[in-house]
């Protein structure tokens, strides 16, 4: 069983796109600054174009995806409807905002924007479970994609209101949800790695995982949270390491099931 780039650029990509939309549409509810909808909104979207067509090549003959989302009950359908329904949100949240429209209705559509960003990224996880791999038989395999995505999507939004030059309170708040952001990705990787096993044989990747999807974002937002100054330079270190910490946690997921395959002979 090797790596699948296809599914990992496609969950991390997704789940990096859905985050950064959370983050945009909660502070339609915090009203900590008035930059980064728009452009936020606009990235999101091209994030999950992008992880879509990532997921395409992984099938050999793409056109049989049809056939797969004639099953309601698959992964494949679920992450479809899922992303499809999120992409119409964002392009809804775009106009409205580019239309000035705000209140009761542009409320209502980033509440919904946030739920199917975190429902995304955790049944994108989701869909590996099962029983034939102990491994991936864990609800602490979907939190920990849902919690590496938040991790990115938090990172995102700091370096996007930064370099948008947001004022000092909302680029301290953006620094707090990296801190826990990150703190969470972490707590989930580790409680991961150690329930499934991966840490007492191939535990390489999860260590990358726990510290680059975790410990560093955390320790960015951190430093951003008390130093708004530097935030820019923070939130840009804490997306790059956070990227390649999700890409990591993915990645890992695919060595820990390829260990238990040879165990059993089975490739």
């Amino acid at each position: 069983m090797d790596i699948q780039w296809s599914l990992v650029l496609f969950t991390a990509l997704t789940g990096l796109g859905g985050w950064l939309f959370f983050f945009v549409c909660l502070n339609v509810f915090t009203r900590k600054t008035d930059k980064g909808a728009l452009v936020g909104a606009v990235a999101s979207f091209a994030l999950l174009a992008v992880g879509g067509l990532a997921s395409v090549t992984h099938l050999s003959h793409p056109d049989r995806m049809l056939g797969a989302l004639q099953h309601p009950t698959s992964g494949i359908f679920t992450e479809a409807v899922l992303v499809g329904l999120l992409a119409i949100v964002i392009a809804a949240f775009a106009v409205m905002v580019k239309r000035g429209i705000d209140g009761g209705a542009l409320k209502a559509v980033a509440a919904i924007g946030m739920a199917l960003g975190v429902l995304m990224s955790f049944m994108a996880g989701q869909s590996y479970l099962m029983s034939a791999i102990a491994a991936w038989n864990t609800e602490l395999l979907p939190l920990g994609y849902l919690s590496t995505a938040a991790a990115s999507g938090a990172s995102a939004y700091l370096a996007l209101i930064a370099v948008q030059k947001a004022d000092d309170k909302a680029l301290s708040f953006a620094g707090l949800t990296t801190l826990v952001a990150g703190a969470v990705s972490l707590v989930a990787v580790i409680a991961y790695g150690a329930a499934s096993g991966a840490f007492a044989g191939e535990g390489t990747l999860l260590v990358a995982a726990a510290v680059c999807g975790g410990a560093l974002p955390a320790a960015c937002g951190a430093f951003a949270w008390k130093k708004v100054d530097k935030a820019l330079t923070w939130g840009a270190v804490a997306l790059v390491v956070a990227i390649a910490g999700s890409v990591a946690f993915r990645c890992a997921m695919w060595v820990v099931g390829a260990g238990l395959y040879d165990f059993f002979g089975l490739i």
